[in-house]
C-alpha cells in the first residue's frame, strides 16, 4: 500500500513573512499499553536528517508520561543541542501503528519529526521536492 501526501506550508522563522514547504503526515501518540488514549492529531514533519522521532514534551505528557522520568540523552540539530528524554510510545499514522522509542523535550520547536530511527525503518518514502509530495510505502516485516 502506497500513500502519497502533500507537502504542507510553514512559515519560516529566519525569513518574516517566508514560508517553505515539508513533508508532514497528521499522527496520534500513545502509550504503548493496549487501549491507551491517544493524543490529538498533529502535523509530525518527516525529516531524513533527524535520527530519531522527536516530540513536544506538551504533547507527551497529554498522553500520561512523567517526561522526565524518561531516559536522559542530548541531540544536535540545526538549531543546537537540545535536552531529551527518551521514552517508548506508539506512533499512530496512515498504514498503521509502530511502537518505539522517542525523545521529549519542551525545547522542541515542532511538534513532531519523524526520524531514521522508529519511522524510516518501517516505509520506502520517496520525497518529490518539484510536485510538493511525499510517497509513503509500509515494509512489514515478518
Amino acid at each position: 500500500m502506497s500513500l502519497k501526501i502533500p507537502y504542507k506550508k510553514y512559515p519560516a522563522a529566519e525569513a518574516p513573512g517566508g514560508y517553505f514547504y515539508a513533508a508532514s503526515v497528521l499522527v496520534n501518540i500513545a502509550l504503548p499499553a493496549k487501549n491507551s488514549p491517544r493524543s490529538k492529531r498533529f502535523d509530525a514533519i518527516i525529516d531524513s536528517g533527524a535520527s530519531g522521532c522527536l516530540f513536544h514534551g506538551s504533547i507527551g505528557r497529554a498522553i500520561g508520561l512523567d517526561i522526565e522520568k524518561g531516559k536522559k540523552a542530548s541531540t544536535l540539530g540545526v538549531a543546537g543541542a537540545m535536552e531529551i528524554f527518551l521514552h517508548e510510545v506508539t506512533i499512530y499514522i496512515p498504514g498503521g501503528p509502530i511502537t518505539t522509542v522517542a525523545g521529549f523535550s519542551d525545547q522542541a520547536s515542532l511538534a513532531g519529526l519523524l526520524g531514521m530511527l522508529g519511522f524510516f525503518e518501517h516505509f520506502k518514502i520517496t520525497f518529490d521536492p518539484l510536485n510538493l509530495r511525499v510517497e509513503l510505502e509500509r515494509h512489514f516485516r515478518a
